[in-house]
């Protein structure tokens, strides 16, 4: 509650703080530049400026950085004749997620109309804003991605836990593995395809030749896109460790890495990231032990009670400790992300967030079901039962479920007050 009472003025997103000239403002003569001014530092190189006259014609202006002010953007303004004008901005925000907005100005004193609004495709807060075009897309392969990479940590984990004398080797684990490990890579890269897109004004993969285009090349050398390539090439030298070195502790090391850069991805990355970074990391981490946990007891090879029981209490404990950290990061970060209390019942992102926490309590069930029901009795049984395995595989389908949730999280704007001095400002995710 202390950390909801100071949310007042943070938020995820660039906002438009004041422009030159001013929004409705009605000037004696066509203004020698336009100047924008966000509540954060702004790339010049990935956003678009657009003047749109009465009768509709389109005009992209050469956007740069205000030298003054790593916050502000200029851009020169050739002589408007007498008229309404609407300036049409669209910018990168620190998490990565494109905003968009506009205001109107007159020149002369017979100005007449302004032109209309541009259509709104994805209007903010609602849940269309994450499902619209490459949105979706995003959101999805950064589930896959991330759920991929948090199995492979884990079942990695799990592989260099020290085994016991006589114990057989776990060679049905580490077919899984070989599979994880191609898949995390695989659906990182798609995500940051995807991500480009998303990103890009255009909504394709650009050359940026074109006056005031915001180009791939752009895109992929901003911050965001460089911690998505040390995610990914870490989890590539994750996959190279384990395939080609046989050095699954150094596997390990590079995919924990690749978690824990994760944790600076995002709106995390935005958002209080001294306090808000290391809490999403731990989280990644210890959803990762959970969900590796569960795979190990699916994949391991058949033998004995005794072992059986032995490595489904292990696993049981990292769950339980995997659970506390799951929660207390988890509410931190809601605390963090969400402006008041209140935002978790009256906006899109606190209903996603309320949606991933009844998954969560659906997987406490599961874990306190195996904890106290089905592992006090494993010691007498020679090998798994049917029914055992299906709730296993139950829990791990539901917390892949939550994980996609949560890539679909990542893509809603976290829930702030609208700019009061923009005509029609929306956010585009």
């Amino acid at each position: 509650m202390a950390v909801f009472a100071t949310r007042a003025v943070a938020y995820a997103h660039a906002t438009l703080v004041s422009s030159e000239p001013p929004a409705d403002s009605r000037l004696a003569s066509s203004p020698p530049r336009v100047r924008l001014l966000f509540n954060e530092e702004v790339d010049p190189s990935l956003a678009q400026l657009s003047l749109v006259a009465r009768d509709g014609r389109v005009t992209r202006l050469a956007v740069k950085g205000d030298p003054h002010d790593v916050r502000a953007l200029v851009a020169p303004v050739a002589t408007l004749a007498t008229g309404g004008y609407r300036l049409v901005w669209r910018v990168v925000s620190a998490d990565g997620h494109p905003v968009e907005g506009s205001f109107v100005f007159f020149v002369g004193a017979a100005a007449g109309q302004a032109p209309s609004e541009p259509a709104v495709t994805n209007a903010p807060g609602t849940l269309g804003a994450a499902l619209a075009g490459a949105g979706l897309a995003a959101a999805v392969l950064r589930g896959l991605g991330v759920g991929s990479l948090a199995g492979l940590t884990g079942l990695l984990f799990f592989l260099s836990w020290p085994r016991a004398a006589g114990e057989p080797p776990a060679r049905r684990p580490a077919r899984i593995v070989n599979w994880v490990a191609v898949a995390a890579p695989v659906f990182l890269v798609l995500h940051l395809i995807a991500w480009v897109v998303h990103a890009s004004p255009e909504l394709r993969l650009a050359s940026g030749a074109e006056s005031g285009e915001v180009g791939t090349l752009a895109l992929l050398t901003s911050g965001v896109a460089r911690l998505e390539l040390w995610r990914t090439g870490l989890t590539l030298l994750a996959s190279w460790s384990f395939w080609v070195a046989r050095r699954q502790r150094l596997a390990l090391a590079f995919a924990s890495a690749a978690l824990v850069v994760s944790g600076a991805i995002g709106h995390s990355g935005a958002i209080d990231p001294i306090v808000a970074t290391p809490a999403k990391a731990l989280h990644l981490l210890a959803a990762a032990a959970w969900l590796g946990g569960l795979l190990w007891l699916v994949a391991r090879e058949p033998g004995d009670g005794a072992l059986l029981a032995r490595d489904a209490a292990r696993v049981s404990t990292i769950a339980l400790a995997a659970v506390v950290v799951v929660l207390l990061s988890g509410l931190l970060q809601a605390a963090l992300f969400l402006p008041s209390g209140y935002d978790l019942f009256r906006s899109t992102y606190g209903a996603v967030v309320l949606v991933k926490v009844a998954g969560l309590l659906v997987l406490v069930a599961f874990g306190a079901h195996h904890r106290y029901r089905v592992v006090p009795r494993l010691d007498r049984e020679a090998t798994m039962s049917p029914r055992f395995a299906t709730t296993l595989r139950g829990e791990i389908a539901v917390m892949s479920l939550v994980m996609l949730v949560g890539g679909l999280l990542a893509y809603i704007p976290t829930p702030h007050p609208a700019a009061p001095h923009t005509v029609s400002p929306h956010a585009a995710q």
